[in-house]
């Protein structure tokens, strides 16, 4: 078992060697005009290559802490890549719904591993619906009306008290009893 875990160790600290190597001689390459190197471009794309690795795997074996936090880190690599290539602006206020949409579709994404747990496909809704009807309103595409927009203000800080609540009656005091 031991071999195995040497072995182990040897391939993520060859990949890596790979990574870095790779990497220094496209700085160089574009340092010498070679062709144009954009670091944020290429720091997403990994970003969300990590992210998509991450949860595939996790789905494939049903772990679902990590197949959260996967789908979390690969959608955020794809947000950062999507504005840098400015298909969506990088002002702060169109890109704060995100920090609703993101994790109501890990959220969905654990509905999908786990079917059964309905909670979790509400839960995602309320995400995703929070954050695209801030989203609408942030571009002005859609007016609330004062007593609706007030109404939300206090609805999207519910929706994520009840999340984490489900989430730790869920992992927590469900499993103690």
């Amino acid at each position: 078992m031991s071999e195995n875990s040497d072995r182990g160790k040897h391939v993520g600290t060859f990949i890596l060697g790979m990574l870095l190597l790779v990497l220094g001689v496209l700085l160089l390459m574009s340092r010498a005009g070679v062709f144009n190197f954009n670091l944020t471009r290429m720091g997403a794309i990994a970003v969300a290559a990590a992210g998509a690795y991450a949860s595939v795997s996790a789905f494939a074996s049903s772990n679902q802490r990590r197949l959260f936090w996967g789908s979390v880190v690969f959608l955020v690599g794809l947000l950062l890549l999507l504005v840098s290539y400015h298909f969506i602006p990088d002002s702060w206020n169109r890109l704060w719904p995100s920090a609703m949409i993101i994790p109501g579709l890990a959220f969905l994404m654990l509905f999908f591993s786990n079917p059964r747990e309905f909670a979790l496909l509400v839960i995602a809704a309320l995400f995703v619906a929070g954050g695209w009807a801030s989203l609408l309103t942030v571009k002005g595409d859609f007016q609330f009306s004062d007593s609706i927009l007030g109404t939300l203000r206090i609805a999207i800080p519910v929706i994520v008290v009840i999340a984490g609540l489900y989430l730790i009656w869920k992992n927590f005091l469900r499993s103690q009893a």
